[in-house]
């Protein structure tokens, strides 16, 4: 707090004072009071006016930057109202009763909004249990009954299944620590486990596949690596060309593991690359042809932030796209070695 701004404060109060005085002088020089003696009464007020004041500010000046020093070095500002310094004028203690009332208030917001999301996140799940059943039935009866029509049906099944996979992940995204375990993963033994779910579009769409250098062990949690996994060759899939192929490989560095997946596809524009980890978009590939939901990537990138994992992405036009998952090597993930 600053001593103009206190004075700014105070102007009123400090000119009514000084008219205040200026009429005791006025009345003790009619009494006929000898001059010093009006002098010294004057002077004893104006002393007493400037105590008064600089009280005041010394008393606010302390409160305030005390306070405000508190905060800043705080890391849960909500517990500002618990850590402020004792005060002993008016201002202050309306001020932290105020802090209490809308710190109450906002808490009591905040359960509101989280039991309410539970509630969304419990019934996405009851949802996407029970959306299966019948999507399994549909590939049972496909599957029994095979033709051109059975094998568009368990195609267009299969597209459900991916979307409704998006969902559960997306629900449960917004609450991951309470869904997820840290443990040494293989990489090898995720890519081959998310591989088993595009068989069938490697085969029909005649891709080459280039698997190599994946004998590392990373500290991740293995269902979120592979779901993370899914979605960045499914984007692969969507946007190949002539000759397609998809190379998934990893390198070790000094301070991180980074796992690739390379296409040769049809690329990114220049001017879309820095938006593709943005919700929902879908850039001019995914407007054009490819009826892109722009969620996919989206859910990369949150997920990686919150296991603590790198990821970048590069890609030229009509040349293809790499996109990089980089696990650190540090005090979070320890030792991680290669097995051979």
């Amino acid at each position: 707090m600053k001593f103009k701004d206190f004075i700014k404060e105070k102007l009123a109060l400090i000119f009514i004072y000084i008219i205040i005085i200026i009429l005791i002088g006025f009345i003790l020089n009619t009494f006929e009071l000898i001059t010093p003696a009006i002098v010294m009464v004057i002077f004893l007020l104006v002393l007493f006016g400037v105590l008064f004041i600089s009280c005041g500010f010394i008393q606010k000046r302390n409160f305030y930057n005390e306070t405000l020093n508190t905060l800043k070095h705080l890391d849960n500002k909500s517990l500002i109202t618990e850590t402020m310094p004792e005060a002993h004028f008016a201002e202050a203690q309306i001020l932290k009763e105020i802090l209490k009332v809308t710190e109450k208030y906002k808490l009591e917001q905040i359960n509101k909004y989280k039991y309410k999301e539970e509630e969304f996140e419990e019934f996405m799940e009851l949802w996407v249990h029970e959306i299966k059943t019948p999507l399994s039935t549909i590939n049972l009866i496909t599957e029994n009954n095979p033709s051109k029509t059975s094998e568009s049906i368990k195609e267009e099944t299969k597209k459900i299944n991916n979307f409704v996979e998006l969902i559960l992940f997306y629900a449960r995204s917004q609450n991951l620590e309470k869904d997820y375990l840290i443990k040494n993963t293989n990489l090898k033994d995720v890519i081959n486990k998310v591989l088993i779910n595009f068989k069938t579009d490697f085969i029909l769409k005649n891709i080459a596949l280039n698997m190599s250098d994946l004998n590392y062990q990373v500290k991740t949690d293995s269902k979120w690596l592979e779901f993370i996994s899914k979605q960045i060759i499914s984007n692969s899939l969507k946007y190949l060309k002539e000759n397609p192929k998809i190379s998934i490989y990893a390198k070790k560095g000094k301070e991180n593991i980074t796992l690739y997946f390379e296409d040769n596809g049809i690329g990114i524009d220049k001017k879309d690359l820095p938006r593709v980890f943005d919700k929902g978009f879908t850039g001019q590939n995914g407007r054009s042809k490819y009826n892109s939901t722009g969620m996919g990537l989206y859910l990369v990138k949150k997920l990686c932030e919150k296991l603590s994992h790198g990821v970048e992405i590069k890609s030229k036009l009509n040349e293809g796209t790499i996109v990089k998952i980089i696990f650190p090597i540090g005090s979070m993930t320890k030792e991680i070695e290669r097995t051979d």
